[in-house]
C-alpha cells in the first residue's frame, strides 16, 4: 500500500472521500475499500468518516458510509462543472439588472462567479464580495472597484464570512445584492451550509435596495434542513427554465413578495413566470 492519501492534508482527503461516494451513487463504500483507494489505514478513514458525519455530509453504515440525507457539499471545481449552461443563463439575466455606476453586494458561489465575468463589462461598478472566485474573476480586466469582505475563509466553497464581513456590510447600502443559495424555499428563504454564511446573507438582503437570489432549478426542490435566511422584503429569484412549472407556481403562492424569473438556457432572454 502506498501512502499517497496519508500525505494529503486531511481536508483534501475528506473531499476525495465525498467524491468517491458521489461516483458510487446510492451504494455504500466499505472502510477497507476507501482505505485501499486512498492509501491510508482503516483507522484514518474512520476518523475522516467521523468528521464528515459530524458535518452532516455522510451517513455511516455498518462497515462503511453513504452520502448523507442532506446532499453532499460539492467542491468549487464540482460546482463549476454542474449545471453550467443553466448558471450561464441566470448570469446573463442578472447582469441586465445592473446599471453603470452601481454599488453591488455579490455573494460567493459558482453562479455569482459567472455573473462576475459579465460584470467586468459594466462600467464604474463597485462590488463588495465574499467570494474568492469572484475576486479573481473581477481582477482579470475592467475598471471594477473591488472591496473584499473580511473574515474566515471556508476552503470547500471558497467563501469568506464572519464578524469582519458582517461589520463591513452593516456600513453600506447597495443598489443590488446578488445572493447565492444551497436551497430555496418560499417560506423559509435561502439555505446555507453554516450559521456564519446564513447570517451574512441576511445582512446582504437587509442592506440592498434590490435583492436577487440566483439559484439553478435543482436548488428549488432540496428540502434538507440547514441554516435559513428569510427574505423579509420583496425579492426576485432568478432560476433556469428547467424548473417545474407547478413548483414555480407553488413558490409564487408561498410568498406574494417573491417574483420568479425563469431564464431560457442557451439564449440571451428571460421569461417572467
Amino acid at each position: 500500500m502506498d501512502n499517497i492519501g496519508g500525505r494529503l492534508p486531511a481536508h483534501v482527503r475528506r473531499e476525495r472521500i465525498v467524491e468517491l461516494l458521489v461516483h458510487r451513487g446510492e451504494g455504500s463504500l466499505p472502510v477497507e475499500e476507501l482505505a485501499a483507494t486512498l492509501g491510508v489505514s482503516p483507522a484514518t478513514v474512520r476518523r475522516d468518516l467521523g468528521q464528515l458525519r459530524s458535518e452532516g455530509r455522510i451517513t455511516r453504515t455498518y462497515g462503511g458510509a453513504v452520502l448523507g440525507t442532506a446532499s453532499a457539499e460539492l467542491s468549487v471545481r464540482q460546482r463549476e462543472l454542474s449545471n453550467a449552461a443553466e448558471k450561464d443563463a441566470i448570469a446573463r439575466a442578472a447582469v441586465d439588472l445592473v446599471e453603470p455606476g452601481s454599488v453591488l453586494l455579490l455573494d460567493a458561489g459558482s453562479t455569482t462567479e459567472r455573473l462576475a465575468r459579465l460584470l467586468r463589462t459594466v462600467p464604474d461598478l463597485t462590488v463588495f464580495t465574499n467570494g474568492v472566485a469572484a475576486v479573481t474573476t473581477l481582477l482579470e480586466y475592467g475598471d471594477t472597484e473591488i472591496v473584499v469582505l473580511g473574515g474566515r475563509l471556508r476552503r470547500i466553497n471558497q467563501t469568506i464570512s464572519g464578524s469582519p464581513a458582517e461589520q463591513m456590510v452593516r456600513g453600506l447600502f447597495a443598489d443590488v445584492a446578488f445572493i447565492g443559495a444551497d436551497s430555496v424555499d418560499p417560506a423559509r428563504g435561502i439555505a446555507s451550509r453554516t450559521f456564519e454564511q446564513s447570517t451574512l446573507k441576511n445582512l446582504m438582503a437587509d442592506h440592498a435596495r434590490t435583492v436577487v437570489v440566483v439559484a439553478d432549478s435543482t436548488k428549488l426542490s432540496r428540502a434538507w434542513t440547514s441554516y435559513w435566511s428569510p427574505m423579509p422584503r420583496p425579492w426576485t429569484l432568478l432560476t433556469d427554465d428547467g424548473a417545474d412549472p407547478e413548483l414555480v407556481e407553488a413558490f409564487r403562492a408561498g410568498d406574494p413578495q417573491l417574483q420568479v424569473i425563469t431564464c431560457p438556457v442557451g439564449t440571451g432572454g428571460v421569461a417572467a413566470v
